[in-house]
């Protein structure tokens, strides 16, 4: 059995049985516009078809395991079950300009093991298939269209490093922004990463017109250090020099997230060397206030004040920089920014951890 979202097995399989390639069209149409999820009951196909797919292709690798949805009905966090009994998470953001937003995972937990987030405790149980990707979005495009509306963007801030899953995380993307498929603007994709820089030049060359975001926290080596491994094997020179190509090659601007973390991130000097850092670049920074939870009790991490931030917002102004304070959704159910943990009614549905990169020198 494998998935009906793998294009080429399907048209193999199609051909193998004597059936004509246009076959495929019909049977993209039906997936990707009609929502159609029972093989058999694609009526633009002949019977013999129909039970040719039943017998040998799945509609989605993933069980729900569980579902939660906030009180302001905002967020709605997914629970899922894969096919080898790892679990992954996915959040849809509803926002109030009427954009709705899903964020999605690329790996089962996280091997960057970054102080400040939940999933990076779990490291890295395993990569994901790029069908899995895909079953996470199509099991929120058919959540919405049950409200009656259409998922508009896709962020890869979920469980993950996608850059370290690059080419399921690639042919993921093809299949959202295919016009005969989920048909997607690629300006309306962001790919995040902590800093892998030969990948980052990959993705320029690869997806132009899809965004990226750095997942940056500091302004230089040592601070980046103590909360960031993978600082150790691609320090701030290399990422930024991967970057400068990144925008030489697209010429678009990048997104920096800055989580603020009180005496951790926040210090003001750091606002200051984050200014001298982006200037004269294509850059908008995300401040993103610490949700309680992320990381571990024993960090001790407590959230920055707005009036700091607010000091790091009027720093950048000056030079030239703009920026935004991320507005945190679903906190309240453990689905916000860096929250991502298997979590359930506040307990760990964790059974497994996986391996992590070598965490910096004390």
């Amino acid at each position: 059995m494998f998935s009906i979202h793998d294009e080429s097995q399907i048209i193999t399989l199609l051909e193998s049985h004597g059936h004509k390639k246009f076959r495929y069209a019909q049977v993209e149409n039906a997936l990707y516009k009609n929502l159609i999820t029972d093989f058999s009951l694609i009526e633009t196909l002949p019977k013999d078809i129909r039970e040719l797919l039943v017998a040998n292709c799945f509609y989605t690798s993933l069980t729900l395991h569980s579902e939660k949805t906030d009180p302001e009905w905002q967020t709605t966090k997914f629970l899922f079950k894969t096919h080898d009994d790892r679990m992954i998470e996915a959040v849809i953001m509803r926002h109030l300009s009427g954009r709705n937003t899903l964020c999605v995972s690329s790996q089962a937990g996280c091997p960057m093991a970054c102080s400040f987030c939940a999933t990076g405790k779990l490291w890295l149980i395993r990569n994901l298939e790029f069908y899995e990707i895909i079953d996470q979005i199509m099991w929120a495009v058919h959540h919405l269209a049950r409200e009656d509306r259409k998922l508009r963007n896709i962020v890869y801030m979920g469980m993950g490093e996608p850059m370290l899953n690059y080419e399921h995380v690639k042919k993921s993307i093809h299949i959202a922004c295919n016009k005969k498929k989920l048909d997607l603007s690629n300006r309306r994709i962001t790919v995040s990463t902590c800093g892998i820089a030969p990948r980052i030049v990959d993705f320029a060359r690869d997806f132009p017109q899809v965004s990226l975001a750095i997942s940056l926290h500091a302004p230089n080596d040592e601070a980046r250090k103590r909360i960031m491994p993978v600082e150790n094997t691609y320090p701030l020179d290399v990422l930024m020099s991967a970057i400068d190509e990144y925008v030489a090659i697209t010429n678009k601007r990048v997104f920096y997230e800055y989580i603020m973390i009180n005496w951790v991130t926040d210090r003001l000097e750091y606002a200051r060397e984050l200014g001298e850092l982006l200037k004269n670049r294509l850059a908008h920074v995300n401040f993103i206030p610490y949700n309680p939870g992320e990381g571990t009790d024993s960090d001790g991490f407590l959230p920055t004040s707005k009036m700091i931030i607010k000091k790091f917002q009027d720093t950048l102004d000056s030079y030239g920089i703009p920026s935004t304070v991320r507005h945190t959704m679903g906190d309240d159910i453990d689905a916000a920014c860096g929250q991502l943990a298997l979590k359930e009614e506040g307990k760990s549905l964790a059974t497994e951890t996986g391996k992590t990169i070598k965490k910096p020198q004390e």
